[in-house]
């Protein structure tokens, strides 16, 4: 039975995904108010909005509630942090991809969603910390990974998944890489890459994520993932085939599990953090933070 009169902030984006929590808004706020929560809404104008509620009320509300894309999800668990804030957090997906909600059995069904929130039963997952900024399930740099904070809004808002794909077909330039010095305890590898990624997640931009059945989302490690540039169009039909298999070699194509990461480059480098633009670094340091996402309704282990 869910808890009469709880006290929570409900932070929503009406411009993610395909517009869907503008269209279901009423739907939402009358089943989280039936499902017993007293709700101070806050829709996404400025992020500033979120955060300077959170600094200056948070400690009222008994959890922040999130409605949108993964995006809406990374900057309330980043409010949250400069708040010193460590509510627990329910999320609604409503964006395009929503790989996060996927990797963590979260309901695309908001009353569902809503129903499953309101138990207040927590699962402790994983977050990861770039350079001191909290992200939920990716921070990568290389080919292709500009292109969920690149394509425009209406496009998202019209085609969803289709417009990433039309974007990164637009974006894709073989002859591009990054020379990187990677570390991780155990490894260093130093070469010209197409792609790297510290991840917690088994999909990222809707696709199946390598190996994810070995995924944890609570193991106190992420996955660390990189495509190595090919220097011939031989070594690209090789590259090409082992993705195709998920053949992880060790060389062309790297797969493993780290609690810290860091990433050198010879000239600023720009990351995507959970679909988001995360500037530009340098000198890349990442971390796993055990267990410091205290997510309401996941759906419970069988």
């Amino acid at each position: 039975m869910a808890a009469i009169g709880r006290p929570v902030l409900f932070i929503y984006n009406t411009q993610a995904g395909k517009n869907s929590i503008g269209e279901k808004l009423d739907i939402v706020l009358k089943a989280l108010y039936e499902n017993g929560f007293d709700i101070t809404v806050c829709p996404v104008g400025t992020q500033r909005d979120a955060q300077e509620l959170l600094a200056q009320q948070g400690r009222r509300y008994d959890a922040v509630l999130c409605a949108g894309g993964d995006g809406t999800l990374h900057h309330t668990v980043n409010a949250m942090a400069e708040a010193g804030l460590g509510l627990p957090v329910g999320y609604l997906p409503a964006g395009s991809t929503n790989d996060f909600a996927a990797s963590a059995g979260l309901s695309e069904d908001m009353a569902e969603s809503c129903a499953r929130i309101a138990s207040m039963r927590e699962t402790r997952l994983d977050l990861g910390d770039f350079c001191g900024r909290r992200f939920c399930y990716v921070a990568a740099f290389g080919m292709f990974t500009d292109v969920s904070y690149s394509t425009p809004r209406q496009a998202k808002n019209l085609l969803g998944h289709m417009a990433y794909i039309l974007e990164g077909v637009k974006r894709l330039n073989l002859f591009q890489s990054w020379h990187a010095r990677v570390q991780a305890a155990g490894f260093c590898m130093e070469d010209d890459f197409w792609y790297g990624s510290f991840t917690n997640t088994r999909s990222v931009g809707g696709f199946g994520f390598p190996n994810a059945d070995k995924v944890q989302l609570d193991d106190g490690e992420f996955e660390v993932m990189l495509v190595r540039s090919p220097k011939s169009l031989a070594e690209l039909n090789t590259l090409a085939a082992r993705l195709v298999r998920q053949e992880f070699d060790g060389r062309d194509l790297v797969f493993l599990h780290a609690k810290e990461l860091q990433v050198t480059f010879g000239a600023p480098v720009p990351w995507t953090l959970d679909g988001e633009f995360g500037g530009e670094v340098q000198q890349a340091q990442l971390s796993v933070l055990p267990g410091a996402l205290r997510l309401l309704g996941a759906a419970e282990e069988k």
